[in-house]
């Protein structure tokens, strides 16, 4: 339900939308009726933070039409509504390009899990905490650059990654926060800078805990601003990124309404090991991690549905781990009006789940 319990209920769908949720047997022996006695429907699972999938990368594809409809199509096959394709650190002029590319891929509707807008991780992060960003291409945080990658996308930016310690990411800060919402990611910044960022506009926490410098008991750094703050917190919730523990812990201190899991998934997601790429590096899969050359992880090859079920064996209930892929990301991505739970007049992408997942 809206609420995210659990109710027997019938739910009328047409041409894409949920028209009435009714009492259950209201709606028995319809045409069309799909009978999910046993089962949970739930709201269609969104991936707000991923890269590629299914042997695809969107930062580094020639054809980035033909990307993301690969990338709907294998989302869709998990449980996925939306995704929101992430974008690498590369050279300014490279990012125009993949914006306009965007733009006009966008025209067209996805075969498969629809489009949800661009996550621009890069390029405005710090050299120290670049992980598996490109240090070469990384740039001061620019204002101008980003209304002109705003407007080669036709307005599709929805989250933008700032390092807070960066020259001028206030000023920046303040005015992106006007354009698309502002996530911290990889950044060193401390403490007091963090809660400077917050004040600012961040309002997101792109993949909490990495290329982040540790919460010390005398430096609780940006990692510690974003979690007393109300912003929106990502975990990727893969077994491998982060400990079991500090996943529950994450939750105990942010709550339901704000957690979001993520996949931060490369193209590698669904293929098995082998070597692949994002955006520029080059990639080995090995026992599910994904390392570059020097040995730093590199996203991830989990899906946004196998992460919901680690949250689960995790030990976060049900319906938490539920709005941490559903409505919180689409409340962070700005696209709660019409996705993320079932509510009259949302859109009926809609996934089936076996009743074993809540006992």
């Amino acid at each position: 339900m809206p609420d995210f319990t659990l109710r027997y209920a019938d739910v009328r769908t047409s041409q894409g939308r949920i028209l009435e949720i009714l009492p259950p047997g209201a709606i028995a022996d319809a045409e069309g009726e799909i009978d999910m006695e046993g089962d949970i429907l739930v709201p269609g699972f969104i991936d707000m933070h991923i890269h590629g999938c299914a042997g695809v990368d969107f930062s580094s594809a020639a054809d980035t039409a033909a990307c993301l409809d690969r990338m709907s199509l294998y989302l869709q096959s998990k449980g996925v509504a939306a995704f929101a394709p992430a974008a690498m650190t590369m050279p300014y002029d490279e990012l125009c390009g993949l914006m306009e590319r965007y733009r006009l891929a966008s025209q067209t509707p996805m075969r498969g899990a629809a489009l949800a807008g661009i996550y621009l991780e890069g390029p405005f992060l710090s050299a120290e905490k670049c992980a598996a960003q490109p240090a070469e291409f990384m740039m001061q945080p620019d204002a101008a650059k980003l209304r002109t990658l705003h407007r080669l996308s036709g307005g599709n930016i929805r989250i933008v990654c700032v390092a807070p310690e960066a020259d001028g990411a206030e000023a920046f800060i303040k005015e992106a926060a006007e354009i698309c919402r502002v996530s911290a990611a990889h950044t060193g910044s401390d403490y007091a800078t963090g809660v400077k960022a917050v004040k600012a506009g961040v309002s997101n926490a792109t993949h909490l805990y990495n290329a982040m410098n540790d919460v010390a008991r005398r430096e609780p750094g940006c990692a510690g601003a974003l979690l007393e703050s109300s912003c929106f917190c990502e975990l990727i919730c893969d077994g491998i990124h982060l400990h079991p523990a500090v996943i529950r812990l994450t939750h105990r201190i942010v709550g339901a309404e704000r957690l979001c899991i993520v996949s931060d998934g490369m193209a590698a997601t669904g293929l098995g090991e082998g070597t692949f790429t994002l955006g520029t590096q080059t990639v080995t899969v090995r026992r599910n991690e994904a390392r570059l050359e020097n040995g730093s992880l590199a996203g991830s090859v989990t899906d946004i549905r196998s992460a919901f079920l680690k949250a689960l064996e995790f030990g976060i209930p049900f319906a938490d781990a539920l709005r941490a892929v559903t409505i919180n990301p689409a409340r962070a991505l700005g696209i709660d009006g019409y996705l993320g739970s079932i509510e009259v007049g949302k859109s009926a992408r809609l996934t089936r789940l076996n009743r074993t997942l809540v006992g």
